[in-house]
C-alpha cells in the first residue's frame, strides 16, 4: 500500500512539473511574439495619402489624386514633418511652349517654385530657348502629344498613333534639353478614351501619365484671371493637388494671386520627380 501511495505522489509531482513546464513555455511563446509584432509596428512605414486626384479632374486626378495615390519608384518626399501632414501642390501647364512661357518661369522664380510643363510638340520651334530655361531652371519638360488633334490621337481606339506622337515629341525636348522626360499627359485627358489595353499599351512603351485633381478652366475665361483664380480657391481642399493651367494670357495674370492663396492655406509647391512617382490619373491605375 505504501509503495502505491509514494508512486501516485511522484506521478503527481512529475505532473505538477510537466505543468509548469508547459505553463513557463506558452508564456515565453506569448513574451516573443509580442515582441515582434511590436518591431514590426515600429519599423513598418506610416504613409499618410493625401487626396489623389488628378488635378482636379485633371484635379480629378488630381483632388482624388491626392489620394495621392503614390507609387514611388526610388526615394519618395515625407508626406509629414514635425508631425503634421504636408500639403502640396504641384502647378501643371499645358499647350506650350508659347508667347507666355518665359513670363511664366520669371513668375515661378520671383516664388522660387517648380513647375511641369506639358509641352506640345507642333508648338515647339521657335520657342527652343525658353525650352532649355525650363529645363535648366529645374522645371519639369512633361509632354503633351504632337498634335493635341482628337481624332488623329484616339480614333482608331488603339494606341499606335497616341505612342508614335508622343515618343515625337519626347525626341524633340530630348534634343533641346538632354533630357528624355516620361511622364505624359493626355490631351482632353485620360477618360474616357483612353481604355485598359490602351494604359496598358502606354505603360509598355515607358511612360507614366498625369491627369489631374483641379482644373483651373483658364481657357474658359479669356480676359478673366479673377474668374481663374476663383476656380482654383473653391476647389482647393485635399493634402495633395495637381493643378492644370493653361499657357494663357489670364493665366498669367491670375498665377501671382494664385500661389499666394496656395501658401496662405499651408501648401507647399513640388515638381514632379521621375524617381518619386505619384499616381495621377482618372482610372487610378498604377501602372501609370
Amino acid at each position: 500500500m505504501k509503495y502505491y501511495t509514494e508512486r501516485n505522489q511522484r506521478v503527481q509531482r512529475n505532473n505538477r512539473r510537466k505543468r509548469r513546464r508547459i505553463l513557463l513555455i506558452g508564456v515565453i511563446i506569448l513574451l516573443i511574439t509580442a515582441v515582434v509584432i511590436g518591431i514590426q509596428s515600429w519599423t513598418s512605414p506610416q504613409i499618410s495619402h493625401g487626396s489623389t486626384s488628378a488635378a482636379g479632374s485633371e484635379q480629378a486626378a488630381v483632388s482624388e489624386l491626392t489620394k495621392l495615390k503614390m507609387v514611388p519608384l526610388g526615394k519618395t518626399a515625407p508626406r509629414e514633418y514635425n508631425g503634421q501632414i504636408r500639403k502640396i501642390a504641384y502647378l501643371t501647364f499645358d499647350d506650350g511652349p508659347s508667347k507666355y512661357t518665359e513670363q511664366l518661369l520669371d513668375i515661378l522664380k520671383q516664388h522660387d517654385i517648380k513647375a511641369t510643363f506639358f509641352m506640345q510638340g507642333s508648338n515647339v520651334k521657335g520657342y527652343e530657348k525658353a525650352i532649355k530655361r525650363l529645363a535648366d531652371e529645374g522645371h519639369y519638360p512633361g509632354l503633351h502629344s504632337m498634335t493635341h488633334d482628337y481624332k488623329s490621337l484616339y480614333r482608331s481606339g488603339g494606341s499606335e498613333n497616341f505612342l508614335k506622337e508622343f515618343n515625337q515629341v519626347q525626341s524633340l525636348i530630348k534634343n533641346i534639353t538632354g533630357q528624355k522626360p516620361t511622364l505624359i499627359r493626355a490631351p482632353y485627358g485620360s477618360m474616357p478614351q483612353i481604355g485598359a489595353q490602351f494604359r496598358q499599351e502606354v505603360a509598355g512603351a515607358g511612360f507614366k501619365m498625369w491627369d489631374w485633381s483641379i482644373d483651373s478652366l483658364d481657357w474658359k475665361f479669356p480676359n478673366k484671371p479673377d474668374e481663374v483664380y476663383k476656380q482654383v480657391q473653391q476647389h482647393v481642399k485635399q493634402n495633395l493637388e495637381v493643378i492644370l493651367f493653361h499657357e494663357k494670357k489670364q493665366t498669367l495674370d491670375a498665377l501671382p494671386k494664385i500661389i499666394q492663396y496656395l501658401k496662405q492655406q499651408g501648401y507647399e509647391f513640388e515638381v514632379y520627380n521621375p524617381n518619386a512617382h505619384i499616381m495621377m490619373n482618372f482610372y487610378k491605375d498604377r501602372s501609370l
